[in-house]
């Protein structure tokens, strides 16, 4: 039965008020069932970046599930903890990463399942551990053969050394997820490294479908065009790349570098004459 508390708690993050949200979600943890409403807490806190926060619920959430009780409930628990660290943007990268591949692992001692597989590999990636992070999305996909999650991201780790063994698993990806951009933008330069232009400008397409604001495959597709010389279609691309990201200074220097291509020396000279400037040094 929901209490009152609990539906102005739901009612408001609904609402998308999350400080409310998260002031009645600490205030309904200190009744029965604490537990539940910790980790509703610690959700809504890491929504908002308050990331000591989520720390404080998830350890009283860990605190409060004693070694007997459900087995999933505290795997999830330091799921959710690892995941705190993982994504935290206030402390060191590496150190955080490293903190949170520890939590997957206490997570994994209580039960083994494919989510806390694939987030241990994403932790390794961070670490720049490829070897570890190919093995925990290897078992994740051993345990559940249609986690879409850690299909694309052993595609990530296989990109470099194994293009086609990417190519096959983005492939299995965008059939589980049709809609992931990321997995067609990935998809569709793999292709463009492996010579096969059509499938890539497919892919690379799909991806600014689903996803407009997709600067590297707005980038991607600009380049393509470019080696087939469809020039005009390459210089539409080209301008997306850079209105979707004009902090970056890529965008502009390889508009210009294709511009120069073509023979328009006024045109290059404009786009590189809107590189942003680095930032000062106080």
């Amino acid at each position: 039965m929901i209490d009152e508390l609990q539906k102005r708690a739901e009612e408001a993050e609904e609402a998308g008020d999350l400080p409310a949200a998260l002031e009645l979600w600490k205030e309904r943890s200190r009744g029965d069932g604490a537990e539940i409403f910790l980790l509703k807490y610690g959700s809504v806190a890491v929504k908002l970046g308050k990331w000591d926060d989520a720390e404080v619920a998830y350890t009283e959430a860990i605190r409060l599930c004693p070694e007997t009780a459900n087995a999933t409930f505290r795997s999830l628990t330091k799921s959710l903890m690892g995941c705190v660290w993982l994504h935290r943007a206030d402390k060191h990268h590496l150190a955080a990463a490293a903190t949170a591949k520890e939590w997957f692992l206490k997570s994994l001692d209580d039960k083994r399942c494919a989510p806390s597989l694939s987030l241990l590999g994403a932790a390794c990636a961070k670490l720049r551990d490829a070897d570890g992070a190919r093995a925990a999305f290897e078992e994740a996909i051993a345990l559940d053969p249609e986690y879409e999650e850690a299909i694309y991201n052993l595609a990530v780790i296989e990109k470099e050394t194994n293009p086609r063994k990417a190519r096959e698993l983005l492939e299995r990806a965008i059939q589980l997820d049709p809609n992931r951009a990321s997995a067609h933008g990935l998809l569709g330069l793999i292709c463009q490294k492996m010579k096969e232009p059509l499938p890539a400008e497919r892919h690379l397409r799909r991806a600014l479908e689903i996803d407009p604001k997709d600067y590297w495959s707005s980038l991607y597709l600009a380049t393509l065009l470019g080696t087939l010389k469809r020039n005009s279609e390459a210089e539409q691309a080209y301008i997306n790349a850079t209105q979707v990201r004009p902090d970056l200074e890529a965008g502009f220097e390889f508009f210009a570098r294709f511009l120069e291509s073509i023979g328009k020396f006024a045109e290059a000279e404009g786009e590189r004459g809107k590189i942003p400037a680095p930032p000062s040094i106080q």
